[in-house]
């Protein structure tokens, strides 16, 4: 199916071929963590104010939580999950941004700077850090009015989290919904190969060879549980909504109908769009207006009870 796409976007997607971007993103973990390294700056986090909502920065096991919580008290709140395959923190833009998302909801929000693979952790660790998280707020608000929201790796653990809450085994109750705006996972099917590879044609960001880089890098190479790997084999007892959204041209829509498959196995309620033509995480980052009105339905989906 062709898309009518913006002049911005045609442009767009030309320089990141013109950058050869998938290159860039198939780096081996060594290179592309020297890379990051060279240009970390640790957490910083912009001038930040607003007359309805609180700015705090907090620490959970260690880790330094942005949060975002409205002045006149709110029972609701929503974990932002960034991208980046633990390779950096927020950027300040991406705090600027989120301080929008709290004020178009009315959510509370807390955007996490969990832990890095160049300053020495894995996955597990940031799994571990997000639960503890997780379980803070749940002494404020009520499990059904927490949320969480994710793009690419970060949409990877917003999901990968209800598998962790119940491979943990503490009983935790569930969060209220999840958006997960194009989650990275392993395939592992021929048919979802078969869909891969036609993508990785069309994919100007990522590819199947990145996805494998960028996967290695995230665990050091280490087995991790079969959850955090691919999300089609997730255990999703207990979540009731799920958002997925998936460019119709990225390499991770080969395992979308699969994830969807396992969400609803376990009861959950999925609402999904594959938008012909568009990019890897066009609803979280909106570059171009061809990608505001998925913007807009995730605002909705979050600010709805």
């Amino acid at each position: 199916m062709k898309t009518n796409k913006s002049v911005k976007y045609r442009v767009l997607l030309a320089l990141c071929r013109l950058v050869r971007l998938q290159r860039v993103m198939e780096l081996p973990p060594d290179k592309a963590q020297k890379l990051f390294r060279k240009a970390y700056k640790g957490v910083v986090i912009p001038k930040l104010s607003d007359e309805k909502i609180n700015i705090k920065a907090e620490k959970v096991v260690g880790s330094t939580c942005l949060w975002y919580r409205y002045k006149q008290g709110n029972d609701r709140a929503c974990i932002y999950l960034i991208g980046g395959g633990m390779l950096k923190y927020p950027k300040p833009s991406q705090a600027k941004e989120v301080l929008q998302i709290a004020k178009k909801t009315g959510v509370d929000f807390v955007l996490p700077y969990y832990p890095l693979v160049h300053t020495g952790n894995t996955l597990p660790d940031v799994y571990e850090m997000i639960y503890a998280l997780y379980k803070e707020m749940l002494k404020k608000y009520k499990p059904e009015n927490i949320y969480i929201l994710g793009g690419s790796s970060g949409a990877n653990l917003a999901l990968g989290m209800i598998s962790y809450i119940n491979d943990k085994g503490e009983g935790l109750a569930m969060p209220g919904k999840v958006y997960a705006g194009s989650p990275g996972s392993l395939l592992i099917s021929d048919e979802e190969r078969r869909k891969a590879d036609k993508l990785d044609k069309k994919d100007v960001i990522m590819s199947q060879k990145a996805t494998l880089s960028v996967w290695e890098g995230m665990t050091g190479g280490k087995k991790v549980a079969d959850y955090m790997e691919s999300l089609q084999l997730g255990n999703y007892t207990g979540l009731k909504d799920v958002y997925l959204s998936f460019g119709g041209d990225e390499v991770f829509t080969a395992a979308a109908d699969s994830i969807k498959a396992r969400l609803e196995q376990y009861g959950v309620h999925v609402k999904m769009e594959i938008e012909p033509g568009m990019y890897h995480c066009y609803a979280v980052i909106p570059l171009v207006k061809d990608a505001k009105p998925a913007y807009r339905r995730m605002i909705k989906y979050i600010k709805k009870r």
